[in-house]
């Protein structure tokens, strides 16, 4: 049962009951035992909150703080939201009489920090949102009880450091943001304890490496983005651990190179990003057999020449994006084994002439992209690829 049915069960039982409580002059409340208090006019956290509540959410208000007992009487509550609000300080002992919360909403405040012991006795909480704050700091005591949760956004912060050991204490997470931050550098131990991860955002900090072994232990790992960052380099073997991997994003970093090898231990990929990098070329080897991957976007680079098989694990890639680089030169095995390619886009390079071989292995081919390559346009594939390669541009 979701959380929506559980607390739609459990009103409807207190009301079979006969136990019903007031609802404050400042909130709409229902009979499934959800409270809704939003508005400018509200200061503070409206009172005597109705006993029987399982769902509040405050809303929009200006409310600048938290006393240490505003939920004193609502001791039943499992999903709590507290977003978009001035709120910049909680005192410790807030949360203390919520040891039934599983969801836990503080996203889109005004907080600089928190406050040691501000989540003890969450033993039950499943996910936590402190996303869209101004948190400068966090430490391994803030997460210390959370056995049980299962989702941690911390998105849209000011992190720029974030200490050994802070998330060792959450064997059950699934989903980890710490995209939007300042994070300039990543401890090699810092998710080594995260093993039942399946989503790691990192994207939009300042990253300028990752150091090898830091995702050895995220063996359940299906998605990573670490785009837009200022990644110049990647060690080899990064990814030797992440064979569960789905979707990788590297798109808009400063990645010039890429080991050979690199994406050899993800046979699972089937979404990958590298567009607006540095590349230079596409070493050999750097494929493995992906039979999920559809889509290659490569476009925005620099790379110049294409050489024989670069492509040639990836059987069934659909859409291959490689226009604005500056390709000079495309040898004619280099669309090798693309049996199911369907689009190929390599408009705004500086390609003179194509060899009349380089077409020949794409015979699922439907479109390609010449553009801005000897004045030529979209051409279509009316029947096989000799009708293009009849077609040098």
């Amino acid at each position: 049962m979701d959380l929506k049915g559980y607390v739609l069960f459990l009103a409807v039982g207190l009301q079979a009951l006969g136990l019903t409580s007031s609802c404050p002059s400042e909130c709409t409340c229902s009979k499934a035992s959800q409270v809704e208090c939003v508005g400018a006019r509200i200061l503070v956290v409206p009172s005597p909150l109705p006993w029987d509540s399982m769902s509040l959410q405050i809303l929009n208000t200006h409310i600048r703080e938290l006393n240490s007992q505003p939920f004193l009487n609502v001791t039943a509550l499992i999903a709590l939201r507290i977003e978009k609000n001035e709120l910049s300080q909680i005192a410790p002992g807030a949360f203390s009489h919520l040891g039934n919360l599983r969801y836990l909403s503080l996203a889109n405040n005004r907080l600089q920090m928190l406050p040691g012991g501000l989540f003890q006795g969450l033993n039950n909480l499943e996910s936590l949102l402190l996303s869209g704050n101004q948190l400068l700091h966090i430490t391994p005591a803030h997460f210390a009880p959370f056995s049980n949760l299962k989702e941690l956004q911390l998105h849209g912060n000011r992190l720029e450091l974030i200490p050994d050991g802070c998330f060792d204490n959450l064997p059950g997470l699934v989903k980890l943001n710490l995209g939007q931050n300042q994070l300039g550098r990543l401890s090699p131990h810092l998710f080594q304890r995260l093993g039942q991860l399946q989503v790691l955002r990192l994207s939009e900090n300042q990253l300028n490496e990752i150091p090898a072994g830091t995702f050895d232990g995220l063996g359940n790992l299906q998605e990573l983005a670490l785009q837009q960052n200022r990644l110049r380099h990647l060690a080899p073997g990064l990814f030797q651990g992440n064979g569960q991997l789905e979707r990788l994003y590297l798109s808009n970093n400063q990645l010039s190179t890429l080991p050979r090898g690199l994406f050899l231990p993800l046979p699972r990929l089937n979404r990958l990003t590298l567009f607006a990098n540095g590349l230079r070329e596409l070493p050999p080897g750097l494929f493995g057999p992906t039979p999920h991957l559809r889509e290659l976007w490569l476009y925005d680079n620099q790379l110049q020449h294409i050489p024989d098989g670069a492509f040639e694990p990836l059987s069934q890639l659909q859409v291959l994006v490689l226009s604005r680089n500056q390709l000079q030169s495309i040898a004619p095995g280099a669309f090798r084994g693309l049996s199911a390619l369907r689009e190929l886009s390599l408009h705004s390079n500086a390609l003179q002439n194509l060899d009349g071989q380089v077409f020949r292995a794409l015979v699922s081919l439907q479109n390609v992209s010449l553009a801005r390559l000897g004045g030529s346009d979209l051409l279509p594939v009316c029947s096989s690829p000799a009708h293009l390669v009849s077609k040098k541009n």
